[in-house]
């Protein structure tokens, strides 16, 4: 027996496969976009790499539609780019495969672009699950890697 409070309100409904839309759901599809970022460097790759390169993700994704639209951008690279992608799911130090292509329009710095995230790639990148990686003819697994964190709106008072 699943009691009904055992059930997300977003999922309860008195016509079968109709779900009824909470305010709560409606207000997650509603505001700002949510902001992400990470950090790129050879440190956080997980095999050995010796690179000088630094990089930086940035991303937003907007509620309503699920737009995610990224910039990356690098320098001091130890060769050419071959590849760059957003991985996962996975904990930092584990490797996972690409869900996102990022050199569709090039791999040039900065690379741009957007994609509509599916429910996984959502759920992945709300739970910290996703890293960006970019790959290098020399380091063909990944030269600079960083693990995409959600930047929190400034609220201070200045």
């Amino acid at each position: 027996m699943i009691l009904a409070s055992a059930v997300p309100a977003c999922a309860q409904s008195s016509t079968l496969g109709k779900p009824q839309v909470t305010q709560g759901v409606k207000d997650a599809t509603e505001g700002p976009p949510i902001v992400f970022y990470a950090d790129l460097s050879a440190d956080e790759e997980s095999a050995e790499t010796y690179s000088p390169g630094i990089g930086r993700f940035e991303c937003a994704l907007e509620r309503k539609t699920l737009k995610l639209t990224w910039k990356v951008t690098y320098q001091k690279l130890t060769s050419p780019v071959i590849g760059a992608g957003i991985h996962g799911p996975q904990s930092p130090g584990a490797e996972a495969g690409v869900l996102i292509d990022l050199g569709g329009k090039g791999l040039t710095s900065p690379i741009e672009g957007s994609a509509i995230l599916n429910e996984g790639q959502l759920e992945y990148l709300l739970t910290d699950r996703m890293y960006v990686n970019i790959l290098t003819k020399k380091y063909p697994v990944g030269e600079l890697r960083g693990q995409l964190a959600r930047l929190r709106p400034n609220t201070s008072d200045n």
